[in-house]
């Protein structure tokens, strides 16, 4: 009888053991945040969405990344912060965030950079946009890939058809010096604000227009509503670095590494037929409610905003290395001439 009771004893024993060992395996490994500071449901948020699912798939479910979305873990600043310091895993942020950080994305803020997203895009898989990544793992940061944030347009209260009717107009702008500059040279009167300022700003007269910030922005805040004229001038391109912990990332295995490599390239693809489809469907609804869409000559527009090149690169005074602007400028040739 004892023998009896003395296997039986075993035998739930052994049961027990397999079964925490089945479901220790069946737990992922690595569980990781993400910081989005875009909404739910933009094109960020549902790609890495999609990023995390590829990630689990591939992995054989190893990975868990979880995706927080609209600032959950804090402002573009300190979610960065966080990623620098370990508390936060990944993060997809602007690179005029990041400009803050380091001058490696300051580069992205000059305006006509790129003369349009399909451009853009290529140029971002380059070795001039591998480099300015690179530079990045100086500051903790691993950068991944470059996602997209979006191209610059001008909302604006009344028709701006060419540079002449932007002489003197009040614009938004972002807190950086480059930037207002660019709208200096263009002739209009930069007004720094905050995003949460725009649509007041823009219905009391305080501003007569808006921009850095692109037309799904302006879509999803409304500004069309009190901006119903904008312009696609295309005078700024904002990528978005998707980025880890540089620690973190050191810690993984070479496979691990290209697993993560692999399935982000896949995400970053998604996110930009995202944003093609979202910026489509944004201008449609938007020329329903009788909103205006102007196209400019954009050779002249880029023409008015060589001051800025000189002040910021050529000069010295910005931080930009002229030898980076002129490696993004000869491919943004390249890939321009091999798209003819």
């Amino acid at each position: 009888m004892k023998k009896r009771i003395l296997s039986a004893l075993l035998a739930c024993s052994l049961l027990f053991m397999l079964s925490a060992c089945s479901s220790d395996a069946d737990r992922p490994k690595y569980r990781w945040a993400v910081s989005c500071g875009l909404a739910v449901g933009t094109s960020w948020d549902l790609a890495l969405h999609h990023f995390a699912d590829l990630l689990a798939e591939r992995s054989d479910g190893m990975i868990e990344l979880t995706v927080y979305s609209g600032g959950t873990l804090g402002s573009a600043k300190e979610a960065l912060e966080g990623v620098q310091m370990g508390s936060i895993d990944m993060i997809v942020e602007s690179s005029a965030s990041l400009a803050n950080f380091t001058d490696a994305m300051a580069v992205f803020d000059l305006p006509y950079l790129f003369p349009n997203e399909t451009v853009a895009r290529e140029v971002l898989s380059g070795d001039a946009a591998r480099a300015q990544l690179d530079a990045l793992e100086a500051k903790g940061f691993k950068g991944i890939n470059y996602w997209e944030n979006g191209i610059y347009a001008i909302g604006a209260t009344t028709p701006l058809e060419d540079l002449s009717g932007l002489k003197g107009k009040r614009i938004r702008s972002i807190e950086s010096a480059l930037q207002a500059d660019s709208y200096t040279a263009m002739g209009a009167q930069p007004v720094v604000l905050s995003f949460g300022d725009i649509y007041t700003s823009l219905s009391q007269g305080v501003i007569d227009g808006v921009s850095s910030t692109t037309v799904p922005n302006m879509f999803s805040q409304n500004f069309y509503e009190v901006a119903p004229y904008i312009t696609m001038s295309n005078h700024g391109y904002s990528p978005a670095p998707l980025l880890i912990n540089l620690h973190l990332w050191n810690s993984l295995t070479p496979d691990l590494q290209q697993l993560i490599m692999e399935c982000a390239e896949e995400a970053r693809q998604y996110e930009y037929e995202l944003c093609d489809q979202i910026m489509a469907d944004n201008r449609a609804a938007m020329e329903e409610k009788d909103v205006t869409f102007i196209d400019i000559d954009v050779d002249e527009w880029a023409a008015s905003v060589e001051s800025v090149y000189h002040a910021y690169v050529y000069e010295g005074e910005g931080g930009i290395d002229p030898a980076v602007v002129e490696a993004f400028q000869q491919e943004v040739v390249a890939v321009t001439d091999a798209q003819k």
